[in-house]
């Protein structure tokens, strides 16, 4: 775990409004041209729910503690918990989720409380787990006054093309880039049962007020998202 009262912060960007109660930041990776993204959620009760936290400086973390207080950390999958470990030592009465397939990598680096299962009832927010992939991946769905976001992790990207070697081995050889997609470790190394993941995404496209797609890699989408994830499903 990381030492009480380090915060080893990267190059990152402001804190933007994404939606109804909905915010996010915009960080690096130490060696890696793939961008990485924090939502904050605002949950009924008025606290915050944080996935895949990103390490900021004074100033956006004093606007980020201005929204309401620190309940839920969340660490979407086992690859992105770099973080979890400073978060929980300057926020120590929050809360660390994850999947449940992914406790016992994300306990490596900080003391886990529960699962997407254990958030609790929300009118605002509700945690699950992706069909299909033995519980290492979730989703957060929020329901605010302009419609149905959805917050996914490393299942979909929407990334522009890279250079370099990273862009055409990452990018293009591999296909996460260019378009939105399934991303290729996603769909290869952690979709088990590829018609259970299927049927989840025509079931998320079938939300009634679905509005929007946040991802963690790259930008969210705001156009025919039920469209796109019905595609995904074929």
């Amino acid at each position: 775990m990381t030492t009480p009262g380090a915060w080893k912060v990267l190059p990152h960007g402001p804190l933007v409004a994404v939606a109804d109660g909905i915010w996010s930041v915009d960080g690096t990776l130490h060696g890696m041209d793939l961008p990485r993204r924090m939502v904050i959620v605002r949950r009924g009760d008025g606290s915050l729910l944080l996935h895949s936290v990103v390490a900021v400086d004074d100033v956006v973390r004093a606007q980020i503690e201005a929204l309401g207080p620190i309940a839920v950390i969340l660490v979407p999958n086992a690859w992105h918990r770099l973080d979890a470990g400073q978060y929980k030592d300057h926020y120590p009465a929050a809360r660390v989720l994850c999947p449940r397939g992914a406790t016992q990598k994300v306990s490596a680096v900080v003391d886990v409380d529960g699962s997407y299962d254990d958030l609790g009832s929300d009118p605002r927010v509700r945690l699950c787990h992706w069909q299909g992939v033995k519980e290492n991946e979730g989703i957060v769905q929020v329901d605010g006054k302009d419609g149905t976001t959805l917050i996914v992790n490393d299942a979909i990207f929407n990334l522009p093309h890279f250079k370099g070697l990273f862009g055409l081995i990452y990018g293009r050889w591999m296909g996460n880039a260019g378009k939105p997609v399934v991303s290729f470790v996603f769909r290869v190394y952690v979709v088990k049962d590829k018609g259970a993941f299927r049927a989840h995404l025509r079931e998320l496209a079938a939300l009634p007020a679905l509005r929007r797609l946040v991802m963690s890699h790259g930008t969210p989408i705001v156009d025919d998202v039920a469209a796109l994830l019905t595609r995904f499903a074929s």
